[in-house]
């Protein structure tokens, strides 16, 4: 917890500075693009998380109902703000009562986090040199392919050999899924402020995301996503600070928006015996 309120604060000393720096004026700020990110871009990033947990559940032949997978999503999303990897966790514990071993389970949760590794590095690398920084961008695409070729192992290891083509193409689908709607977020962000960043600068700041999602010792990876939003800004056209308050809005709407998932969670309660995934 306390390192959660320190990761808040400097969060928050960043976007303070970035504010005072980036002359933005009052009058081009926008609200509409706010309420897009709550009301639909957010609900996206919850059901593509659901339909993560789901796939996973379908690697160790499980069935789990649509309520089922949103309120794991919802739980794991929550979790993901503490200093470990909470989804993770989440995942696995959820994966494991459900009949499946743990070593089954973290293989199995692994396999759509770094399927979106490897496809938000390849693309996104692409998105960074065509943005303006041709080596980087190499650099992070070459790291992704190299993700991705450890993604097909560990799926060709795991998955039933009944239905895995459809398998592989909903965990394509779901991590393309992922990159449009982070990119979407960060654009949304950026129309906020009155900033209007191009498809390929979106793309590019969603490597930052994709990055974090690895870091299990800062709470959801508060502060090192938005440093590394920021860091990547300059590559891309877009100023240092402009890039710190663009992540800092984005986190902003998120966590308000967890804590409307975390209200239904409390009120929602015990999920009923029904709701128990089949094998």
């Amino acid at each position: 917890m306390a390192l959660t309120v320190l990761a808040a604060l400097a969060v928050a000393a960043m976007a303070a500075w970035a504010w005072s720096t980036a002359n933005i004026p009052v009058s081009s700020l926008a609200f509409l693009p706010l309420v897009a990110s709550l009301v639909v871009a957010a609900p996206i990033s919850l059901l593509l998380k659901a339909a993560e947990f789901d796939i996973a559940a379908r690697i160790n032949s499980q069935s789990p109902t649509r309520g089922r997978a949103m309120r794991v999503a919802g739980a794991a999303a929550i979790a993901n703000l503490l200093p470990l990897p909470g989804s993770m966790l989440v995942t696995v514990r959820s994966l494991s009562e459900d009949g499946a071993s743990y070593r089954d389970a973290i293989s199995s949760g692994a396999i759509p986090g770094l399927a979106w590794l490897a496809i938000t590095g390849t693309v996104g690398g692409g998105a960074i040199a065509v943005a303006g920084s041709p080596v980087t961008g190499a650099v992070v695409s070459v790291a992704g392919l190299t993700v991705g070729v450890g993604v097909i192992m560990m799926f060709r290891s795991a998955a039933p050999s009944v239905g895995r083509a459809r398998l592989a193409s909903s965990i394509v689908a779901v991590e393309f899924g992922w990159l449009a709607t982070s990119a979407l977020r960060l654009w949304l962000a950026g129309e906020a402020l009155g900033q209007h960043i191009g498809l390929s600068q979106a793309l590019a700041l969603s490597v930052a995301g994709a990055v974090t999602v690895a870091v299990g010792f800062l709470p959801g990876g508060l502060g090192l996503r938005e440093f590394l939003v920021a860091a990547l800004s300059p590559l891309i056209g877009i100023p240092f600070n402009t890039g710190v308050l663009m992540a800092s809005v984005d986190r902003l709407v998120w966590l308000v928006f967890l804590a409307g998932v975390a209200l239904w969670l409390s009120v929602s309660g015990r999920r009923p015996e029904s709701d128990r995934p089949v094998r």
